[in-house]
């Protein structure tokens, strides 16, 4: 028999033995009353045990869920370290063969850039062509003049470029050959005495009887001083003075060879006139 069993049995029985000695007493209706309530309150109490163990019962299920979760993951983690230390092996060559897919993706890649540049570069000459469709060319005279003021400027490597396009548009032009001499001594401005070699070099074999023909063989022997050969510009000199003899070049000729005396080298090989 529970709590709530013996409490109303003793209240029944305090009930009649309160009803055989005090019939219709005030005192034992109101102990009826507080007996009902006692009961209520039971009732109620249960009720709230009952309701907060099934919350209990809950919350303790999530709990053993989480936990087993919980369990599977460190089983899983555990498994996951097992198959890496397994692998590393593997693991390494298949980094280095995605390392090798890697440098193979980035050749091609440089390969299609280099082919849309050409593309390009294809685009661009084609709107060239229809510019220089649409608008009338320069004539000789206008790109002469162009590039010698380029010169004049100091534009040397422009002017190199627009007296080469010169000879190349036009090799008959009496200024084709005056175009070559230039070329040389632009490169002499610039410091490159072996360029200006080859651009007087190339003059003298086209060139072999013009009346700048001197002229460009002087100023070959000044770009070998200036490229620290003085024993083969003095031979160059020695052919002006000997060849030309009386001309004006002669005369600058033997006035180089005195300062490539042992007297006159305290100087230093440098841009001469």
């Amino acid at each position: 028999m529970n709590t709530l069993s013996k409490i109303t049995v003793v209240a029944v029985i305090a009930l009649l033995m309160a009803g055989s000695a005090y019939p219709q007493n005030r005192d034992i209706l109101q102990l009826n009353k507080d007996v009902l309530d006692l009961k209520n309150a039971m009732n109620q109490l249960q009720a709230s045990t009952d309701q907060k163990n099934a919350t209990i019962q809950s919350l303790l299920e999530k709990v053993y869920d989480q936990v087993n979760g919980l369990a599977g993951n460190i089983q899983k983690i555990n498994q996951t370290i097992d198959t890496v230390n397994s692998h590393t092996d593997k693991s390494s060559a298949d980094l280095r063969a995605q390392i090798a897919t890697l440098n193979t993706h980035v050749t091609e890649l440089n390969d299609t850039v280099s082919a849309v540049r050409s593309q390009l570069s294809g685009v661009s000459q084609q709107m060239t062509a229809m510019k220089t469709t649409a608008e009338p060319l320069p004539g000789p005279t206008e790109t002469w003049r162009t590039a010698n003021l380029d010169y004049s400027q100091g534009s040397y490597e422009l002017a190199i470029q627009e007296l080469s396009d010169f000879q190349a548009k036009y090799p008959n032009d009496p200024n084709s050959a005056k175009a070559q001499i230039m070329k040389g001594d632009a490169y002499r401005a610039m410091k490159k005495p072996d360029q200006a070699i080859i651009e007087y070099d190339t003059y003298l074999q086209k060139y072999p009887e013009s009346d700048d023909t001197r002229a460009a063989l002087y100023k070959k022997g000044l770009a070998q001083i200036d490229a620290n050969d003085p024993k083969t510009a003095a031979a160059t000199l020695n052919t002006v003075i000997t060849k030309y003899k009386g001309s004006p070049e002669a005369t600058l000729a033997q006035q180089k060879l005195k300062e490539l005396t042992p007297a006159g080298r305290g100087r230093g090989p440098g841009r001469h006139n």
